[in-house]
């Protein structure tokens, strides 16, 4: 079960940055091999059980933080039955200008050094401002969304700092000019995408910005575009009438038919459309 606690949207209803806790009761889950664009930082608040990635198994115990950069594989596949979690989720957009500008990479690669869990003695600052997050999420007073700004940076800085998140050789420059086409991307997945009007927007060659994108992203230019879609489809699938058909979802965000909606999706939740439609929750973790 999962309740929201808030999110920051654009104009045009696309979330930057997400929190909500989820209550995991199912004691042995199948391993999904679960990603997503989004940086993903988990407080465990009760409970335990085991995070899978694609190169670790990791216990969960109460005051555990776990780590996961965008298109990072994970999936909780055990649990004591009382596991509780609160999940903050961010685009790497929403990054401010002094970590966009420093670590290109920030959001989709990390040092071999850094370990996905950080121990409950080890992570009391990364807890404390996840909570602040939380409260004023929850109170919405003025300013909140500069004061949670405020708190993740402080937050990725303890990553940087104490936990070896990134080594001093990944630090890089960035591109403005690849952030507007992301930016263009999410306003546009159910329109035809074009490499070559993707690099006009950036100002790029072709071949140059192909390149640029998948440094700056960690994947490439039509992975990016194709993890985009279906994440959009996870959100209709959830959200639209049962007059809607999965055809209807399909062309809404941006698939021309349900053959190759289906493969995508499959490749990139690990499970179907219609396993989704029948159990909403499944991919909450």
């Amino acid at each position: 079960m999962s309740r929201a606690i808030g999110e920051l949207l654009l104009e045009n209803g696309v979330p930057l940055l997400k929190m909500w806790t989820i209550d995991v009761d199912l004691k042995q889950r199948p391993y999904v091999k679960h990603s997503h664009t989004r940086f993903e930082i988990t407080v465990v608040n009760g409970g335990s059980g085991v995070y899978t990635t694609e190169s670790a198994v990791y216990p969960m115990e109460e005051g555990d933080v776990f780590v996961f950069s965008s298109n990072e594989i994970h999936c909780i596949t055990e649990t004591d039955g009382e596991l509780s979690i609160t999940n903050l989720h961010f685009e790497p957009r929403y990054l401010s200008d002094d970590f966009s500008n420093s670590y290109v990479n920030f959001c989709f690669y990390h040092s071999p050094e850094f370990s996905n869990r950080i121990l409950s003695d080890r992570a009391e600052t990364l807890r404390f401002h996840h909570n602040t997050i939380k409260e004023e999420l929850l109170g919405g007073e003025s300013n909140y969304s500069v004061a949670v700004k405020a708190h993740l940076d402080l937050m990725l800085i303890d990553l940087l700092r104490n936990h070896s998140y990134l080594s001093v050789a990944d630090k890089k420059n960035s591109s403005q000019d690849i952030l507007n086409v992301c930016n263009f991307i999410d306003k546009h997945l159910d329109e035809e995408l074009t490499l070559k009007g993707l690099s006009d927007i950036a100002g790029l060659s072709p071949n140059y910005f192909s390149h640029i994108f998948k440094e700056m992203n960690g994947i490439s230019l039509w992975d990016y575009i194709t993890v985009k879609r279906v994440e959009k489809a996870v959100h209709l699938i959830r959200t639209s009438g049962r007059g809607t058909t999965m055809l209807d979802i399909a062309l809404l965000c941006g698939f021309n038919n349900t053959v190759n909606f289906n493969k995508a999706f499959k490749k990139y939740k690990g499970i179907t459309p219609g396993e989704l439609k029948r159990c909403p929750d499944i991919l909450s973790h």
